[in-house]
């Protein structure tokens, strides 16, 4: 007896410390990713008391304590009994965390890079966790800073047509879809929360929801794919939800969306098709309905096509799987009618108010209507080794991460693994067959140039390779997950091993080859650890032990590559409590007028999207489309049109020479106005944002009248004469 109290105690001391050492481990991550140690700090006592001194003791507390609850938990019911309570109520855990997260208005904006252009701060705010981005400034910068002032619109909160954005009535719904108070919000869940909540709740529902959803969504179609395995299920949901690609393009793009949409429609017509309640069915076909209507609006073709092929492959195979099941009634086919009558009637409505703008977007010289050919992207199939250490701040000059993130897909193994489930185990699985041939069709388009006529006929030429690259990793993984569910036999510890060796080993050095530098010899000896280990537990198949291991896997790619890419931040005050934010939303309150960012003293973007945050209606805000008959008030002979039709941050570059204003483009989604103050008056300026002493520009027609002067910038009223 005495034996077993002292086990019992041992095992209760083990977990404890173990979860101490773990605790101290994340918070010594944590520092790497915010820059402030290094590797080469533990090389002396110099570099110790450097770590101590920058320690976030209360975060490291927060996780001690947190690893101690668990372990307790751990101790008292078992892992088998605590895995099995959050499998059972997983939704309403999910409910309980989404609550408390939105209450305490967490996000993962990276929102607080815009202190990085103010000062006479009265208080620098830093995130709870990791940094803020600033190559994700197409977030920050653009698409949050649109969001909170749908808040702030004369004409309303969320309007579908916003008076702010480009300082003109702009379609805010279908292009970079913001949240409006219309019936057209019905197919966008996630702005729900924007609606009825304060801006830092709204910003943290749309945040926290997604990543919830996404993680059940693939959670639960994952049970699907892998046959009911909760394991494979599991690493399969880790390893969608918080890849690197997921991660480093989650607030934009609707890719978010278009993963749960489509994931989530599976999993309703595999419910309709094995469940004969026609209450039930209804219910199904509706959310079918919001997934559809959803996918179609999230209006990113170079995402949206090239998945459409996964997930069209994907329904073919779980009908062919479920047909068996199925017992239809003349009621299936009035669903079907009302499925596709109501889809229709949104979908009609909908581009009935922005057709207008969809044609905008189309005619424009970028991004336009360019037709892709495909081709070039062999190596980047062997970039997702490389994508494990993005989230620490090293230098890659070349290129922009974002670009160069994907899936950590394992590749080749699913297709090794479906190769050996169909040939050799002659197991004919018919999602496993529909899947393979789709990979390989769309990875066929990836490397090599296809006659235009059939990029056009496929649709394909909507998507350039680097874009359509992420459908190629996302069926890898589905392949993996589905042949593992099927693997049959053992191979011997020998063959694992010298097969793990010869491919890590491969898939290193052409990952070494691929990154050109990035990757430092002590990075690749990581990586080829990592990856050795990783394919000898995929190809123990179907052991317990190996599933298990796969989440182990899965769960440290989530830590190191996905769950900190994005900052983790508790709300807005780093915006609305600035004196500058305060006194624009005063002036403007007092008198709305149009204003333009005078970027004069080299502040075009992202500062031209500032004031929005106010609700100042912003001519040379980020143009997301053009306003072409503004813009034909300074080129009446439109000869300059090919350099404003298009998708543009603008700036205005105020001068009293005897110029005339000219447009400059200077990259594909930059242009620049050399704006004579004389003109102002033809775009109705009444406010002017700048940097510089703007009382120097004054003349006998128009002066300049400072009204604010706040966090390093002026606020000027224009006075005509």
């Amino acid at each position: 007896m005495n034996g077993i109290l002292t086990n019992k105690k041992a095992n209760s001391l083990v977990l404890t410390i173990s979860a101490l050492i773990l605790a101290g481990f994340c918070e010594l991550y944590f520092l790497m990713i915010e820059d402030k140690i290094a590797i080469g700090f533990f090389q002396s006592w110099a570099g110790i008391v450097q770590i101590i001194q920058v320690v976030h003791y209360l975060r490291l507390f927060f996780f001690m304590g947190l690893g101690i609850g668990l372990s307790f938990l751990v101790k008292v019911y078992g892992i088998e009994k605590l895995a099995d309570f959050a499998y059972q109520y997983r939704f309403w855990i999910s409910g309980t965390v989404l609550i408390a997260l939105v209450l305490f208005e967490i996000h993962g904006s990276s929102i607080l890079y815009w202190q990085n252009y103010l000062s006479d701060l009265t208080r620098v705010y830093e995130p709870l966790i990791g940094i803020s981005r600033g190559i994700r400034s197409d977030e920050w910068a653009v698409n949050t800073p649109m969001m909170l002032s749908q808040y702030y619109n004369h004409s309303g909160l969320f309007p579908y047509f916003s008076e702010t954005i480009r300082g003109a009535l702009t379609d805010a719904f279908i292009v970079y879809g913001q949240p409006v108070r219309d019936l057209a919000v019905v197919f966008r869940p996630f702005h729900w929360g924007y609606l009825f909540l304060a801006p830092a709740k709204g910003l943290s529902f749309f945040w926290i929801s997604r990543t919830i959803g996404l993680f059940l969504v693939s959670f639960e179609f994952g049970m699907i794919l892998a046959k009911k395995s909760k394991l494979l299920a599991l690493s399969y949901a880790l390893l969608i939800t918080w890849s690197p690609v997921v991660s480093w393009w989650f607030a934009i793009n609707g890719l978010v969306e278009m993963l749960i949409f489509g994931q989530l429609a599976l999993i309703m017509i595999t419910l309709y098709m094995n469940n004969q309640n026609y209450i039930k069915r209804s219910l199904y076909a509706l959310v079918i309905l919001i997934c559809a209507g959803g996918y179609i609006l999230t209006f990113y073709p170079a995402w949206q096509v090239p998945l459409a092929y996964v997930f069209l492959a994907l329904f073919i195979g779980v009908f062919l799987e479920n047909r068996k099941y199925f017992l239809w009634h003349k009621k299936d086919v009035g669903i079907g009618i009302g499925l596709v009558l109501l889809l229709s009637l949104g979908m009609i409505y909908i581009f009935s108010k922005s057709g207008g703008t969809i044609s905008s977007v189309m005619h424009t010289v970028y991004p336009g209507g360019s037709a892709e050919t495909g081709g070039k992207q062999f190596l980047r199939l062997f970039l997702y080794p490389g994508n494990l250490f993005f989230s620490f701040p090293r230098e890659l000059t070349y290129a922009n991460l974002c670009e160069l993130a994907v899936y950590v897909d394992f590749f080749p193994m699913g297709i090794i693994l479906t190769g050996w489930v169909l040939f050799k185990q002659k197991n004919r699985d018919k999602l496993l067959i529909l899947m393979l041939i789709t990979n390989m069709i769309l990875i066929l388009w990836c490397l090599f140039p296809w006659p235009e006529w059939l990029a056009k006929a496929t649709l394909l030429s909507y998507s350039k390779p680097v874009r359509a690259f992420l459908a190629v990793g996302f069926l890898n993984i589905l392949l993996l997950i589905r042949s593992l569910a099927f693997f049959e036999g053992e191979f011997s510890k020998w063959v694992r091993a010298s097969s793990a060796m010869v491919m890590s080993l491969v898939i290193t050095l052409l990952a070494f080859k691929t990154y050109e530098g990035y990757l430092g010899l002590k990075m690749s000896i990581l990586i080829l650890f990592f990856l050795f280990g990783s394919f000898y537990i995929i190809l123990s198949g179907n052991k317990d032990w190996a599933r298990k291991a796969l989440i182990v896997v899965s769960l440290v790619i989530v830590f190191v590559a996905g769950l900190f890419v994005n900052p983790v931040v508790s709300g807005l005050d780093a915006v609305y409590e600035l004196n500058l934010i305060k006194k624009i939303q005063q002036i403007n309150t007092a008198e709305n007028g149009l204003w333009i960012v005078d970027s004069g003293a080299e502040i075009g973007f992202p500062v031209i999207n500032l004031p929005l945050m106010a609700g100042a209606p912003t001519i040379n805000s980020t143009n997301v489309y053009p306003t072409l008959e503004r813009w034909r008030l300074l080129d009446q002979d439109g000869s300059e049109e090919k350099i404003y039709n298009r998708y543009a941050h603008i700036s205005i570059n105020l001068t009293n020479t005897d110029n005339e204003t000219n447009f400059v483009l200077k990259s594909p989604d930059l242009f620049e106005v050399n704006l004579n103050i004389n003109d102002l008056e033809k775009l109705k300026v009444s406010y002017v944002f700048s940097k510089r002493d703007l009382s120097m520009l004054s003349n006998e027609k128009i002066s300049f009248d400072e009204r604010a002067d706040e966090n390093g910038f002026k606020v000027y009223a224009i006075n005509y004469y």
